[in-house]
């Protein structure tokens, strides 16, 4: 089952390619290192195969490329995932984070601290804006939290747990389908 979607805004053009029974085939270019390495550890962690191309207006931050890839990527899941519940618990480092969610209920929760102001491009204040735009657009509700080791580390861990939190709750749905 894939999704293909394509957002354009004043500021941003993103196309998203989606295959939820896929074989973790990714391709992520956003023009914002960060983004990608994030986009990429959930399209790993829940084994879909996963094209994320985007464009923004980056001179002005990364706010509306994040935001807007979040909103993309998410309403793509919502058209593939109606329901199902999942969460994953995984180590990074000295990190370590659990992801849990439920498709259907729109929400997030999240628990984290990060203290440094950006990352390899990224404010790291959009990360929960990501993550916010990706459940309530998703469809899902989500519940994320993380502690120890640094940043880098507990953001690889927590979009690693979403990821195959993701991935159980598709499975959840086709098994109850």
């Amino acid at each position: 089952m894939s999704a293909s979607i394509k957002r354009e805004t004043r500021e941003t053009s993103i196309e998203v390619f989606l295959e939820i029974e896929g074989a973790s085939i990714i391709q992520v270019d956003t023009g914002i290192g960060l983004l990608d390495e994030i986009l990429s550890a959930i399209g790993r962690g829940a084994g879909f195969d996963l094209n994320v191309k985007a464009r923004g207006d980056l001179e002005t931050g990364d706010h509306h490329t994040t935001e807007d890839a979040a909103i993309t990527l998410g309403s793509a899941m919502a058209q593939l995932i109606k329901r199902g519940i999942g969460s994953s618990t995984v180590p990074s480092g000295q990190s370590v984070a659990t992801a849990a969610v439920r498709f259907g209920e729109p929400g997030y929760q999240g628990n984290f601290d990060l203290k440094s102001h950006t990352l390899a491009g990224m404010c790291l204040e959009n990360f929960s804006h990501f993550l916010r735009a990706l459940a309530y657009n998703g469809r899902f509700n989500l519940a994320i939290r993380a502690e120890g080791g640094d940043e880098l580390s507990r953001i690889e861990a927590m979009s690693t747990a979403l990821g195959r939190a993701i991935k159980k709750a598709a499975r959840d749905a086709q098994i109850k389908d």
